[in-house]
């Protein structure tokens, strides 16, 4: 700002007031830039807002473009604490009855042998073997004083191991090592062989004494064991209680043993699912084309908005032309309208429950080919999926409207930096100018008050 130019007395003139107009005219044009520069910034701050409304359309759109994106079921059990069911992609529609033989578990191994605590010292060297069918086995190497706690520590510290190990309090002061299974079924079972040596020992059930541990049924606190059940009459044999392929599209879940008891479970068509997935759209793109109104009114009153670039209103019209064409992959249904998805009076899209659900009922696959085409890419959904990528994706249509204005700003603010610059240089000029305009004041204000004095010496003459 440079020093503050002083009042000489002169003619009563202030350079600082003659300076700081001058400096505010000559703003002038910093000030039409800096306009323009918030004005590129609010319009892409409106860019980032439009693109996360296109984001959620987004994922709504790939929703319905999936080709089984109405292969909904809903699936009840009548004993959900005997026989759990969930739902996965399907159409088929059907009950069945279930009968729980056997429920799938994991082999348990104890150790005959026994300690007065945890810290008992098991073996000094040597190795565990732990062994599943087709892997290869994993073996714990001691190499040193190992108490019990800790050879359980070194087992579930292997993350091959096929067995969690746990030290447990069989009766006061008796602790042994209990080995789990990390999975259920006949499939998972495992072996042990041991060359442990020093301390206390370990020692399992061996019943055919042929060295390996876990290998007989009498071995095991619990053999591993496959779960079974009949599904409508047929036999199921699981490696774990999970069951997916009894039910087409239902997936079972065992959770009590009840050979004696019938538990019925019943899919059925699921239309809401459905529906949600429509009415997600709907949503999606009503809150787009409101928020390209409000842009719109915005430019119509003079305020910086993105409702009139050439991006923002070509999408919005794209998308509207997509929504109302005509497809020919659905057979009879041939427009959105066709199966209820419609505009109001307003203009907002909406779902007509009635003719969507009479539609479905119809011909529920020429609703999908409608939607989704036959792979995912066609359809009124694989087209509208295309057409928002193509404003989504990196380097997309929005992504380039946002690189074009924030180079619009960086190059304002370059201007604005080098205007400043230029706008520091001329104020301190005009600074010296003004001071030595002022310090020229006073030297004639004080030359004027001699004259003044001489003048009145003259007088006394």
């Amino acid at each position: 700002m440079g020093s503050p130019i002083t009042l000489s007395g002169f003619n009563k003139i202030d350079f600082n007031v003659i300076l700081s107009a001058v400096m505010e005219q000559e703003r002038a044009p910093i000030r039409m830039l800096e306009a323009q520069k918030k004005t590129y910034e609010t319009q892409n701050t409106a860019f980032g807002t439009f693109a996360g409304k296109l984001a959620t359309l987004e994922t709504a759109v790939k929703n319905l473009a999936d080709v089984s994106s109405l292969a909904k079921l809903t699936a009840t059990s009548s004993d959900t604490t005997a026989v759990g069911v969930s739902t996965t992609s399907g159409t088929v529609s059907g009950t069945y009855d279930v009968v729980v033989n056997e429920l799938a578990k994991a082999q348990v191994t104890t150790s005959t042998s026994t300690y007065a605590s945890m810290d008992d010292v098991v073996a000094t060297s040597g190795t565990l073997s732990l062994l599943k069918s087709g892997n290869p086995p994993v073996d714990i190497v001691i190499t040193g004083s190992m108490s019990v706690k800790q050879l359980a520590d070194a087992i579930n510290a292997s993350s091959n191991a096929p067995v969690a190990a746990s030290v447990v309090q069989a009766a006061p002061g008796q602790y042994r090592l209990v080995l789990t299974g990390k999975s259920t079924g006949t499939a998972n079972a495992f072996t042990m062989t041991s060359s442990l040596s020093g301390g206390n020992g370990l020692t399992f059930a061996d019943t055919d004494s042929d060295g390996v541990y876990g290998d007989s049924a009498a071995d095991n606190s619990q053999n591993a064991i496959n779960a079974s059940a009949t599904v409508n009459g047929v036999a199921i044999s699981s490696s774990t209680n999970t069951i997916t392929d009894a039910a087409p599209g239902v997936t079972l879940t065992l959770l009590k043993k009840d050979p004696t008891t019938t538990i019925s479970v019943t899919a059925s068509r699921d239309n809401s699912a459905a529906e949600d997935l429509v009415n997600a759209f709907a949503k999606a793109y009503n809150d787009v084309v409101g928020f390209v109104k409000d842009q719109t009114a915005a430019a119509a009153n003079g305020r910086p908005s993105i409702g009139r670039d050439s991006v923002v209103r070509g999408f919005q019209q794209a998308l509207g032309s997509k929504l109302s064409a005509e497809y020919t992959v659905g057979g009879t249904f041939t427009r959105l309208a066709s199966i209820g998805v419609e505009f109001d009076v307003n203009g907002k899209l909406t779902l007509n429950k009635t003719v969507f659900e009479n539609a479905l009922a119809s011909n529920q696959g020429n609703v999908q080919k409608l939607l989704s085409g036959t792979d995912g890419t066609g359809g009124a959904f694989g087209t509208i999926k295309a057409l928002v990528k193509e404003y989504t994706q990196s380097g997309g249509q929005v992504g380039g409207a946002q690189n074009r204005l924030n180079d619009q700003v960086k190059n304002l603010r370059n201007r604005l930096d080098a205007l400043e610059d230029q706008l520091a240089i001329r104020r301190e000029a005009l600074q010296k100018q003004f001071i030595a305009s002022d310090m020229l004041m006073s030297q004639l204000n004080s030359q004027g008050s001699s004259l003044s004095q001489l003048g009145g010496q003259y007088r006394l003459f």
